[in-house]
């Protein structure tokens, strides 16, 4: 027998075709293997159909094992072939345990995939005179692969011809094979996640022309994302060219004809580009491009203009074509002519770094066991930066006998950050101006996790413009500023700052600029000299004199814990602008402490009082921005503020004991911020309050003994949020809060004290967000119809009894957030039909009797739950079929009796909720877009159908035998089999599978993406192996009496949680002695349980829980388990002895050691 392939290697192939050979050899087959191979695929078929199937040869074998895809060509007599069929059964084997990276793509020639799904007799009577000849359990091989390949998408040539159909399937192979690669290390760990954000932004399935920019630090990753999506995508256009390393080549003299030369030998596939200037190759390119669908990569791009350059104005491009742009500077593609969407690299996550390491320096996707925390370590100190994770894997790869060495590469990294990664962040570090440079130093070593607010001070009054400043290091991804306005830094680039601050030398801390280690700081204040060049000092414990603060003139940043000052210190500190004195004493001895310069003082959990010695020379700081007092208990009133007029910031959070506002506060008439959370003792707040003309937010304190709120409160014009919350003294809101015209959100959230709200509250015309929940409100006035801007009203947990028609006038309305309201009843308003924004409806756990036919008038409406409403009753309305955005319905819970038929034309549901719901007879055909359901079919007359649920990722499914009236039904509507079947034929793509009442299906085989798999109350004596779960993390198995036993479970490598309770019949549990991943264990009320084997190698395990295993005698093993932190053992009476178990073990039992009897 010969063996042909077509281009390249004998030993690998892109292609496996399958065929046979008297139905298609001469004609479709022939053809589409010519074609592909003049494609450049490197195709495999055997040359003479294996002389009638006799004497396979191992090659054929190795054919199938070698090829990337498997193309069967089913046609009338494909399942006449055994040698077909066995090629089918080795694809599907070999596909199985491929993890994605092999495919089978069939084409159904001349028969449909029903007939290979064996629904109808053209293959199964093959099928039965195969069993005639061969042994069943090869014959039952043969079917079980015809079954799933079937289930599999293919090309259907129907009314195409043939040519059609090869141009089709030759197109999709390419894109599946992606000929145009670049060439990526063998190492590479591929961020889905991260891919997938740039292809939703290049959109290719689209008209026009995207350019997207892909943004980052040096090292994060760009050019390799940029890589694999352009591997991805070159197939889909006509030519593709990626331009690498721009930045570096555009700096020669003849760098950028270079660049266009390159450009344009990509587009026609040659070399004789004759330019002779830049100019010559714009016009070229603009030429060339013009009627051509490209893709385009510009890597490493610094400059802006470079872009037009080397590609002209995007609007110049063909219809279709992409552009993407690698770049450390957002301001590079800000500001173009044609948008460029921004993507910004983020870190890879810790599991992935990880990986990435294990690859470069031990060949495999896991360290070994003793490693495994050393290699954490050093992943976590590279900052998860995939460039410096590359460098110090490869070069520890050859090293695993060397546990000293790796640790002393961990000591080095946490003391500088790597050569290699240095230099290349270096070159966005040496770009920016003096000021900027002032900003990153400071944020790598003093402010990284913190919040950027007080530092803007202190860099204004220092003339280093940081808004722009800020804005210039975003654009550079030096640092990041997320919701919460804190500042990040990647690890590496926190390591370059300080390094950068340390570079002069390492031994004399008095030459840093700025110095944030308590033991270098001790240094530097010994030392008496030379301290010029500090700037910021971090020290705690430490009293200073003023001999040693005359020596650093230019401090302007001081912060420490538990220090003091003796001395006098006039005309000191004259630069000092930030003074962080956490636990200062309660008495101040020092003398002339007047800085200034000060802008921010933070005294937070100090013991001081209002009558502090401090007070009177910080009375001088008149330039004070911040004055933070957080947690300083014995405040029983605020010190006079008067002086400090232009304060924009007061933080009086957690002055647990604060009585009084001292009167002084009216004076701030520039204060932004003032915050008097958990100030638990204030009985009022002072008239003068209400002068707070620049008031933008103001946090109430949650203080029982505040029983009122001063009508000038309504005076705070500026005030952008009003939030009361867990005032339980206040009974009602003064009607002045009409005139807080600019705030956007308001909250009494836990007041529950107050009934109702003021008729002024239809005066707040920006109000956006309206939180009432878990107060005592009862009603809403009718004036509420005026919140003409109102998208959220969250009331859940309040004592309201009904909705006003009111609500409906609400137009901007995009939540309505209802649930626990315990006393709500009747039924939903109609007017509810006019809030034709409304997406989010939510009425869960109330008295509502009934919905709306308006109910279906919000088009927009995504959400609707109404779980536990048990006076909803009836059948829903066919009208709900028009909810083309539904993506959530809950009926969980309700006494609704039937579901329309028009609920499969929702488009966009994705969660169906029907639990509990005992009145439901009738579920019509569901949606096919539905990712998860959760169904009781207690009492259902027909069962559903599940099969058509292609994209169902959660399933949790109960089924309790119905007892019949009519005997004549008995026999169809006891049996869930046919939910069986349906559940047999779900998508391979279910994650989370929930079985109640109801026998699993015969195999598990289908579902090689589950991670989650519940069992409950079934009655079946065996379960169906689970060696295919390999992706399963929990499995739950419990109410199965008549269970002896449970599948292998060393199969399941990624199991991490086992819950088995009330297997009355189980007497061992196979394979859990090999269960390496598993972290939590729990065994309760196994009574037939006699013993566990040894579980020594559950290294991972954490909790481990075993209740009343009557029987169970030993436990072998828990000694060795060092993660092991919590042991329950209750009601396990014939346990003869307490296991060995770790020492940092917490023991929850109630074991008794058996007495010994008086015969022994």
């Amino acid at each position: 027998m010969m063996m042909e392939s077509a281009t390249g290697s004998r030993n690998e192939y892109d292609v496996f075709l399958s065929f046979r050979g008297i139905d298609t050899r001469q004609t479709f087959t022939d053809c589409l293997y010519e074609v592909m191979k003049g494609t450049g695929v490197r195709v495999f078929r055997d040359d003479d159909e294996i002389q009638g199937g006799k004497n396979i040869k191992d090659e054929l074998w190795q054919a199938i094992e070698s090829s990337k895809i498997y193309m069967p060509v089913f046609s009338k007599t494909y399942a006449s072939s055994k040698w077909c069929l066995k090629e089918l059964a080795k694809m599907i084997e070999i596909t199985s345990r491929s993890n994605g990276t092999k495919e089978i793509l069939p084409i159904f020639f001349d028969v449909s995939p029903g007939d290979v799904k064996l629904k109808t007799s053209l293959y199964k009577n093959e099928l039965s005179n195969h069993a005639k000849m061969y042994e069943a359990d090869k014959v039952k091989a043969w079917e079980k692969a015809l079954m799933e390949v079937g289930k599999l998408k293919g090309w259907k040539p129907r009314n195409l011809g043939h040519g059609r159909l090869i141009t089709s399937v030759v197109e999709d192979v390419l894109i599946k094979l992606n000929n145009r690669n670049k060439i990526l290390t063998k190492h590479l760990v591929e961020d889905r996640k991260q891919v997938d954000a740039v292809m939703e932004l290049l959109d290719i399935n689209s008209g026009g022309t995207h350019s997207v920019g892909i943004r980052g630090i040096g090292g994060i990753g760009k050019t390799t994302l940029a890589k694999v999506i352009f591997n991805k995508l070159s197939p889909h256009f006509d030519c593709s060219s990626f331009l690498e390393n721009v930045r570096e080549i555009s700096r020669r003299s003849d760098g950028l004809v270079y660049l266009q030369k390159k450009l344009l030998s990509s587009i026609h596939r040659s070399r004789n580009n004759e330019l002779y200037d830049v100019d010559c190759g714009i016009d070229m390119i603009r030429r060339q491009l013009s009627n051509k669908k490209v893709l385009i990569v510009v890597d490493d791009m610094e400059e802006k203009d470079l872009l037009e350059k080397l590609v002209g104005e995007c609007d110049g491009l063909k219809s279709g074509s992409r552009v993407i742009i690698t770049t450390r500077n957002l301001s590079a593609i800000r500001n173009e002519p044609k948008t460029i969407l921004d993507y910004e690299v983020k870190e890879m996550e810790s599991d992935q770094s990880l990986q990435l390491f294990c690859r470069h320096a031990f060949g495999k996707d896991f360290p070994p066991g003793d490693y495994e925390s050393l290699a954490r370590e050093i992943v976590s100190t590279l900052g998860n930066l995939p460039l410096a994770v590359e460098v110090i894997g490869s070069s520890l790869s050859c090293k695993h006998d060397n546990r000293a060495l790796w640790i002393e590469v961990l000591e080095k990294l946490r003391k500088a950050p790597l050569g290699k990664v240095r230099e290349s962040l270096m070159i966005s570090y040496e770009e920016l101006e003096k000021e900027q440079k002032q900003v990153f130093l400071d944020i790598a070593c003093l402010f990284v996790q913190e919040d950027k607010t007080y530092p803007i001070f202190m860099w204004s009054d220092c003339n280093y413009y940081p808004n722009y400043a800020i804005d210039v290091l975003l654009h550079r991804s030096l640092i990041k500023v997320e919701s919460d306005s804190k500042f990040r830094m990647n690890d590496q680039v926190r390591d370059l700052g300080r390094h950068i601050v340390q570079e002069g030398d390492c031994k004399y801390p008095s030459k840093f600029s700025r110095v944030w280690t308590h033991e270098d700081a001790l240094n530097i204040l010994r030392s008496k000299q030379g301290n010029e060049h500090v700037e910021a000092l971090k020290v705690r414990g430490h009293t200073f004199t003023d001999e040693e603060l005359l020596n650093l003139p230019n401090l302007r940043f001081l912060r420490g814990t538990g220090l003091n000052f003796v001395g006098n210190f006039k005309d000191l500190l004259p630069m000092l602008r930030w003074l962080s004195w956490h636990h200062c004493p309660p008495e101040f001895t020092a003398t002339n402490f007047c800085p200034i310069n000060l802008v921010v003082l933070d005294l937070s959990s100090s013991d001081i009082t209002e009558k502090w010695g401090g007070w009177t020379q910080i009375q001088m700081a008149k330039k004070l921005k911040a004055l933070d007092l957080r947690n300083c208990k014995c405040l029983t009133r605020t010190p006079d503020l008067s002086n400090f007029v232009d304060l924009e910031i007061l933080i009086l959070a957690g002055c647990s004991r604060l009585i009084t506002v001292d009167c002084s506060i009216g004076k701030l008439r520039l204060l932004k911020t003032l915050n008097m959370d958990g100030c638990d003792s204030l009985k009022e707040l002072p008239e003068e309050v209400g002068y707070l003309e620049s008031l933008r937010e103001f946090i109430f304190p949650r203080s029982s003994k505040l029983v009122t709120l001063t009508e000038s409160v309504g005076n705070l014009k500026s005030l952008s949020s009003f939030s009361v919350k867990y005032c339980k003294g206040i009974d009602k809101l003064p009607n002045s809060i009409g005139g807080l015209v600019r705030i956007t959100h308001f909250s009494i959230k836990g007041c529950e004290g107050i009934k109702k709200l003021p008729h002024s509250l239809g005066g707040l015309e920006s109000l956006v967000k309206l939180d009432l929940s878990f107060s005592g409100i009862e009603s809403l006035p009718d004036s509420i119809g005026n919140l003409k801007k109102i998208k959220v009203i969250d009331m859940g947990s309040t004592k309201l009894k009904s909705l006003p028609d009111a609500i409906g006038q609400l137009e901007m309305l995009e939540e309505l957030h209802c649930p626990e309201c315990l006393d709500l009843s009747g039924e939903v308003p109609n007017s509810i039909g006019n809030l034709f924004h409304l997406q989010i409806l939510d009425l869960s756990c109330t008295r509502i009797s009934g919905l709306p036919a308006t109910i279906t008038y919000p088009s927009h409406l995504e959400e609707l739950h109404v779980r536990d409403c048990r006076d909803l009753t009836g059948e829903i309305p066919d009208a709900i079929g028009r909810l083309s955005c539904l993506r959530i319905l809950d009926f969980s819970g309700t006494c609704i009796s039937g579901l329309p038929a028009t609920i499969s034309f929702l488009p966009c549901l994705k969660e169906l909720g029907l639990k509990e719901c005992e009145e439901l007879r009738l579920v019509p055909k569901l949606p096919s877009s539905l990712i998860s359901l959760v169904l009781d079919a207690y009492h259902c007359e027909i069962i559903p159908d599940l099969s058509n649920l292609v994209t169902l990722d959660h399933l949790d499914l109960s089924f309790h035998r119905y007892k019949l009236k009519a005997p004549y039904q008995l026999e169809e509507l006891m049996s869930p089999w046919k939910i069986v079947e349906s559940i047999h034929q779900l998508p391979s793509s279910l994650s989370t599978l929930h079985l109640t009442d109801i026998p699993p299906p015969q195999q598990f085989s289908n579902f090689m993406n589950l991670s989650s798999l519940s069992i409950s109350s079934c009655s079946m004596a065996h379960l169906p192996e689970l060696e295919h779960l390999k992706k399963l993390r929990e499995l739950s198995i419990t109410v199965c009496p008549s269970l002896e036993r449970i599948p292998d479970l060393s199969c399941l490598k990624s199991l991490e949680t086992l819950y088995l309770s009330e297997l009355g019949s189980l007497v061992a549990i196979q394979g859990l002695e090999e269960s390496e991943s598993l972290e939590s264990l729990q065994i309760i009320c196994c009574e037939s349980l006699e013993g566990l084997p040894q579980l020594s190698k559950l290294v991972k395990l954490k909790s481990f829980e075993l209740h009343d295993c009557q029987v169970l005698q030993a436990i072998e093993g828990l000694g060795c388990l060092q993660r092991l932190k919590h042991l329950t053992i209750l009601g396990c009476v014939s346990l003869k002895r307490l296991p060995d178990y770790p020492r940092f073990t917490k023991l929850d039992t109630d074991w008794k050691e058996p007495e010994t009897s008086s015969a022994d």
